[in-house]
């Protein structure tokens, strides 16, 4: 009875104490700040950064390319929340160079944002591609607080001053009642013609500060009803049509507009309705199916035109400012003034929307079936047989180099396309970020669709591909494969990003031209391993990086479909294999070693004949003379010496080309 009892003291003591110890847990676990609060009361809420999805979502922004870091929390926090997706990347220049892309792919603007310092100086480049390619981009940027100006406060910089050289508009916003208004007039100043990046920075008390009671100049839901496109004068469409119908050799030049205004369905019924030979540059690239009868890509048809026809594009550096074509006489349409060309020799010009301008024409021709003259059968047929003959003739290169090891980028570039062409019939986009491999695959490409290649234009710089690739795929839903032709120079600069692809699962084969440095076919200029430098053996040489680099393994390591290809018949297996893989969500990486001697077309040009001038001419290689006798006939006396300039084919230099100084 005793032992009984004492049994059941011991258990209550046990039930006691263990009840004890676990009330203490639950205490200790409990803070004092574990205490719920009514909303707004312990928290800033509401807040100036909740303005931002508000009007972007309003402006029907999806998608923002980024880094985050501290002076942006306010505000990328509930652009997060609010369900606006944030594709973060590994460097904000490829934030920049993918909303670039995006933006070409969409026609909607491009987003990107980087924090106060350097995120405003890292993305800065990418933004200025924008500028030089004409494309809608907004940039968010953080700023520091205004009453540290000038003290060295943490990550200081001046987005606003840095940017205005070049952005169409560079705001640094510092009332929290103003962010509604800046953000609309940035989006309609960046889609404005000629399209080109905007810039706001916000200053961190404003951001920090309380949320305004009422937003200065800004309506929601302004507009009932979207604003109409620019319409052409009707008597000038009539004018227009009659220089266009009195030329026997027209040829029609078209540009970014017509991808801009989505006018690819125009464009095609009317080149074919007038019977108009037609070129594509950049945007305009693909409008009308390069594998059409109607296309032109020789310069030659250019030049022999008697109508040079310039629709929605710009002439820029590399066709010369329109030099290239030797224009007589021309009709120009564009919206953007910019697009109009004032020292091209002009008949007739309209400002206007090029999509209804084109829409105008077609109505016009149907209702009055106007007839070319005679000869323009016969210009067609010429034209028809000119591209006929480039084509073959590229054929015949891409042949002449298939045994050729390392890989020529001549053979590259046409197991490339039929590549392509075979597995998705031309439909997938094509980014350039290769110096000489890009130059050398362009004409072998045949777009299909409009803005179908996307590189870095007048910037002519490298290390956007990566970004681009992934604004280009995010921009069509991953709904077509996208091809990035890379560098050296581009994965060094930015090849991380390939992450960001592997990250999001997108599909994307990335080709790298693998040279060995920066510029190929450098050797050409200063002889083998750049011995004019006169670099002491056992040093390293400029200009070059370490030999093979294995970027296949780098990028295998963290989840890409890889391939090493150092022979010509390893190509096209190799290919197929990383595009299945992407077809799957695995992004893949093709490491192509390729022969180093090809030149890119700039290298073999005018301005780079006077760009090299300084170099001795009993120093530099015979390649080098050849091609100052070529460029620079009138800068110095070749007469003189009896010096007359000699054929040479920078695809195939031979070695004796390579060569330092005269021979003996």
């Amino acid at each position: 009875m005793v032992e009984s009892q004492k049994g059941r003291i011991g258990k209550k003591l046990q039930a006691y104490l263990q009840g004890f110890f676990k009330g203490r847990s639950e205490m200790e676990k409990k803070s004092k700040v574990d205490v719920k609060a009514k909303p707004g009361e312990l928290e800033a809420y509401p807040h100036p950064g909740l303005l931002f999805p508000e009007v972007l979502k309003e402006e029907g922004v999806e998608m923002f390319f980024g880094i985050w870091g501290g002076h942006m929390w306010p505000w990328i926090d509930p652009m997060i929340k609010e369900g606006i997706k944030h594709i973060t990347v590994r460097h904000e220049s490829t934030a920049g160079y993918a909303a670039e892309a995006y933006s070409r792919v969409t026609g909607k603007i491009g987003v990107c944002c980087g924090t106060v310092g350097p995120g405003s100086t890292n993305i800065m480049s990418a933004v200025h591609q924008a500028h030089l390619s004409n494309t809608s981009v907004l940039v968010l940027l953080a700023g520091h607080e205004a009453n540290d100006d000038g003290a060295y406060t943490l990550q200081e910089c001046y987005a606003e001053k840095l940017y205005e050289s070049f952005a169409k508009l560079a705001k640094r916003v510092i009332d929290a009642r103003t962010y509604k208004f800046w953000f609309r007039k940035a989006i309609r100043t960046a889609l404005k013609p000629p399209r080109g990046p905007a810039v706001l920075e916000f200053e961190l008390n404003a951001l920090t500060g309380p949320h305004p009671t009422e937003n200065n100049l800004f309506l929601e839901n302004w507009l009932k009803e979207p604003i109409p496109p620019t319409y052409p004068d009707p008597k000038a469409i009539e004018r227009v049509l009659d220089i266009i119908y009195s030329s026997e050799k027209p040829a029609m030049y078209v540009g970014d507009e017509v991808m801009w205004n989505d006018a690819e369905a125009e464009l095609r019924e009317f080149v074919h309705l007038a019977q108009i030979p037609t070129m594509g540059r950049r945007g305009g690239r693909g409008s009308l199916p390069e594998d059409d009868p109607l296309i032109w890509k020789s310069a030659d048809i250019g030049v022999e035109s008697d109508l040079f026809i310039i629709l929605g594009a710009r002439l820029d550096f590399f066709d010369f400012f329109g030099n290239r074509f030797q224009i007589k006489k021309s009709v120009q349409i564009a919206e953007a003034l910019d697009y109009i060309h004032p020292w091209v020799p002009t008949e007739f010009a309209i400002q206007a929307n090029v999509k209804t301008t084109l829409r105008a024409m077609i109505d016009y021709i149907k209702k009055n079936n106007p007839s070319p003259p005679s000869g323009r059968e016969a210009w067609l047929e010429k034209v028809k047989e000119t591209e006929k003959s480039r084509v073959e003739y590229l054929e015949k290169r891409a042949l002449q180099f298939k045994d050729v090891n390392p890989v020529h980028p001549a053979w590259l570039s046409k197991v490339i396309c039929d590549t392509v062409d075979e597995m998705y019939k031309g439909d997938v986009y094509y980014i350039f970020d290769a110096f000489t491999g890009s130059n050398i695959l362009s004409p072998y490409i045949q777009a299909k669709f409009t803005g179908q290649v996307i590189d870095s234009g007048p910037q002519a710089g490298v290390g956007h591909g990566i970004g681009q690739a992934i604004g280009a795929s995010l921009g069509c839903d991953k709904k077509k494969m996208v091809f990035a032709m890379m560098g050296d120079a581009g994965m060094g600069l930015h090849g991380m990003d390939v992450e960001t692809a592997i990250r999001h699962k997108l599909p994307i084969v990335f080709l790298v031209n693998n040279n060995d440095g920066w510029i190929g076919g450098s050797d050409a200029q200063y002889g083998k391993n750049l011995a004019w430098y006169g670099i002491p053996e056992g040093e390293v040489v400029p200009h070059y990086v370490i030999p093979d680099q294995r970027y296949d393994l780098m990028f295998e390591a963290i989840g890409c479909h890889a391939e090493w290809i150092t022979e010509p018949d390893q190509v096209r297996p190799g290919l197929e294999r990383a595009f299945k893989a992407a077809e799957q969500g695995k992004t893949a990486v093709v490491n192509v070693k390729v022969d180093k001697r090809p030149l890119q077309s700039i290298l073999d040009s005018p301005i780079c004949a006077l760009m090299w001038k300084h170099l001795p001419w009993n120093e530099t290689t015979r390649y080098m003379r050849k091609m100052r006798a070529k460029f620079l006939a009138g800068m110095f006396p070749f007469d003189k010496y009896g010096i007359e300039p000699e054929p040479y084919d920078r695809w195939d230099l031979k070695d004796e080309d390579f060569e330092l100084g005269i021979p003996e």
